[in-house]
């Protein structure tokens, strides 16, 4: 094991010298990078540190066919293509190459599971890859394997550089990951998908304008007023829903709500206040999915209330698929369609009608607060646990300067600049978009539900939520959900 570093006062000048040329010719090619006094206050624990420009490789595991994993990571300067997230996004990796004297390396990418793809080759020892950027909902498994690197025993590697108590990482979604005193992934703002992958509603601006404004007034304020409710969201879709004459809810009609009914249903539970787990005295985590959660009844209840609404054209891909759900709605025929913050880059930038972005509703006015969930698929950072000590160390050290950076430079372009601005149509949508960022949701069994220990769970809100009695269908499983918790706990509590 290496031990800690002790830095004499001339080796802490001649690092601040060093970081100082970097930052000068880091901000000659981009002046929005993070300055001197910036880096020598929040990345002090990363002073002096020059790994010889050796590699730090990533395998990504994509989603949806989209690039935003692969973007977060590593894109070459040909490809920026004048875009300005991405220029960031280059800009920030040659920072802290030059920071750290590292090669940040795209060593593989593809549209499927990291456990598909190499999951044999790490229970088999290799070390071809220091970063597992895996695809949450169904990558997480690989923590129980024993393959991915418990980060609170970076100091034993001499690599205590991960700090994620820190704003540029999403420091509850991390602690809901973890389990006593083993945390193995990371995420926040390194990956353009969390911010990207919250729930939202688009809102068609001319439609909604014309028919639901007069009686309900601005969408913007019912949702200031804490009126956005499935009540309200129920009552808009009737009156704006019209029938094409064959008496049918289908796509020639005139939509209220266009609602893909799959992962989307995750992230309506979550907006309604479903908490999936309880928490003893001591921080052990249990299952909350039970006939006796109230809210949860409620929510599939009313859910179920809102899908059997005339007016609501829900589907199950690949029935529809999510592009159609939006080409649909930029076509004009839709007033509301359920999504996520990020399809708004991907189908709507050539939308001729404006469009409003709202959270997802409430349950009810009593619930007070719009919850925010993120999409499954989004990535989740972990170190190869094969890998030798020296690799630990730079690997850690990259990991942390490439959040920082992304929070200070890529994070402001993408979320401020193009998520709140450029991929909206009006400035109000910034201040909805901060109160979806501002109550970000989840908790342990929400994202290990997808552990093949947990029979399904992650799949029972998708499948059983348009059914008309939630409580017989939560009774079917709940046992089998209890114990592979208690699997996934021991499991955990074994590792090494």
């Amino acid at each position: 094991m290496m031990k800690k570093r002790i830095f004499a006062l001339s080796m802490a000048l001649l690092c601040l010298v060093s970081t100082v040329l970097a930052l000068v010719s880091c901000a000659d090619a981009d002046k929005g990078n993070a300055n001197n006094n910036e880096v020598k206050n929040d990345l002090e624990h990363l002073n002096g540190l020059d790994f010889g420009g050796e590699d730090v490789t990533f395998i990504i595991a994509e989603a949806d066919g989209d690039t935003f994993h692969r973007r977060s990571i590593y894109i070459d300067e040909e490809d920026t293509d004048g875009d300005a997230v991405n220029e960031k996004l280059y800009a920030r990796n040659m920072w802290v190459q030059e920071l750290l004297d590292v090669n940040i390396v795209m060593g593989h990418s593809e549209d499927q599971n990291v456990k598909t793809m190499i999951g044999a080759q790490l229970m088999a020892g290799s070390d071809d890859y220091d970063v597992i950027a895996a695809r949450q909902y169904d990558d997480i498994q690989l923590a129980l394997d024993g393959v991915i690197l418990d980060l609170n025993t970076l100091d034993q590697y001499g690599a205590d550089y991960i700090k994620w108590d820190r704003e540029y990482w999403a420091t509850n979604y991390i602690d809901a990951l973890s389990f006593g005193d083993k945390t193995f992934w990371l995420t926040g703002d390194l990956c353009l998908r969390y911010t990207g992958g919250y729930y939202a509603m688009f809102v068609n601006t001319p439609l909604y304008d014309t028919i639901l404004k007069p009686k309900y007034g601005s969408i913007y304020d019912v949702v200031r007023n804490k009126d956005w409710t499935y009540d309200t969201l129920i009552s808009m879709v009737s009156d704006c829903y019209e029938d094409d004459g064959d008496d049918k809810v289908g796509i020639e009609d005139q939509i209220g709500l266009m609602l893909p009914v799959w992962d989307n249903t995750n992230g309506l539970a979550i907006s309604a206040g479903v908490v999936f787990t309880r928490y003893d005295e001591y921080g052990t985590p249990s299952n909350n999915v039970t006939a006796g959660n109230s809210t949860l009844i409620s929510f599939m209840e009313k859910c179920n209330e809102l899908i059997k609404t005339k007016g609501v054209y829900s589907f199950n891909p690949p029935s529809c698929s999510y592009q159609e759900a939006m080409r649909y709605f930029s076509n004009g025929t839709v007033v509301f369609v359920a999504g996520r913050l990020n399809q708004a880059e991907l189908y709507l930038r050539q939308m001729e009608d404006d469009y409003y972005v709202i959270p997802y509703p409430m349950l009810n006015k009593e619930q007070g607060t719009y919850y925010t969930g993120v999409h499954d698929a989004i990535n989740i950072y972990g170190i190869n646990y094969n890998i030798d000590d020296e690799r630990i160390a730079r690997t850690a050290a990259t990991l942390e300067a490439m959040a920082y950076g992304s929070y200070k430079d890529v994070r402001p372009e993408y979320y401020d600049s193009c998520l709140k601005f450029k991929y909206t149509r009006d400035t109000e949508a910034a201040e909805m978009i901060d109160i979806m960022h501002d109550n970000v949701y989840t908790d342990f069994v929400f994202i290990w539900q997808f552990s093949a220990d947990m029979n399904r769970l992650g799949y029972f809100l998708r499948e059983n939520v348009a059914k008309s009695n939630p409580t017989s269908s939560i009774k079917k499983y709940v046992k089998s959900w209890d114990t592979g918790l208690e699997n996934i706990l021991g499991r955990i509590d074994e590792i090494e």
